[in-house]
């Protein structure tokens, strides 16, 4: 009895074993494989996340701009990356919003506010990815220039030789100023005072003096001289 008990027992043991082997592959075929492929396709998908453009548009390089100018109007030209998307910023707000062409040249224009403006232009291509260009400094100065002639006064009259030099004298209300006598650059002092000497020449002399500040504000005046020998 024992012996057909036992053999009865290992039979049972045998069956339970394959039921669980055919359960097991049986989950397996149902969940393990479509988990194992969206497990690769899910690397797959990483990977591909992976290769997304990270790499920022070729920095936006400006052509030269004036350091001073007595336009509020400001045009901006260089070149990018081809296509990017562009923002003009001045003093850190966008002025302006552009797209370069086709070869990644462009030209856009903004305001720029009374004194110091920080220019700069920013490149953002279609994947999201920026790049800034070099930030230039630029002064708005629409101010302009007072000149004042302090002698000799204008319809003078000089007789004799002693007389044939005379010493043109001046202020302007800029010190930065640059003054030009009849052609000639004249030394301009640090309280915008300056004197040049000048030679007349027989009969009449005309004058002109004219000051110019680094924006291009400028002032003028000419005086007339008589001389006589």
């Amino acid at each position: 009895m024992a012996g057909r008990y036992r053999t009865s027992k290992e039979k049972n043991r045998s069956r339970f074993y394959i039921l669980l082997s055919i359960v097991f592959v049986v989950v397996m075929i149902k969940w393990g494989v479509p988990f194992f492929v969206n497990f690769i396709a899910g690397k797959g998908a990483v990977r591909q996340s992976q290769d997304k453009d990270i790499i920022p548009p070729q920095t936006p390089v400006l052509s030269a701009l004036p350091e001073a100018t007595n336009s509020s109007y400001l045009t901006v030209e260089g070149y990018t990356e081809a296509g990017a998307s562009l923002d003009l910023l001045i003093n850190d707000s966008i002025s302006l919003t552009a797209k370069a062409t086709e070869d990644g040249s462009f030209s856009i224009a903004g305001s720029l506010s009374s004194g110091s403006n920080r220019v700069y232009v920013r490149a953002t291509d279609e994947a999201g990815n920026a790049s800034t260009s070099e930030v230039k400094l630029v002064t708005f100065d629409d101010k302009p220039i007072e000149l004042t002639i302090i002698s000799p006064k204008d319809g003078s009259e000089y007789f004799g030789k002693n007389s044939q030099v005379v010493d043109i004298s001046g202020e302007v209300s800029k010190p930065d100023s640059q003054v030009i006598v009849n052609n000639s650059f004249v030394v301009v002092e640090k309280d915008g005072k300056f004197v040049h000497r000048y030679q007349l020449s027989g009969g009449n002399n005309e004058i002109k003096i004219l000051a110019s500040d680094r924006a291009g504000n400028t002032a003028e005046k000419t005086i007339k001289i008589l001389y006589t020998p």
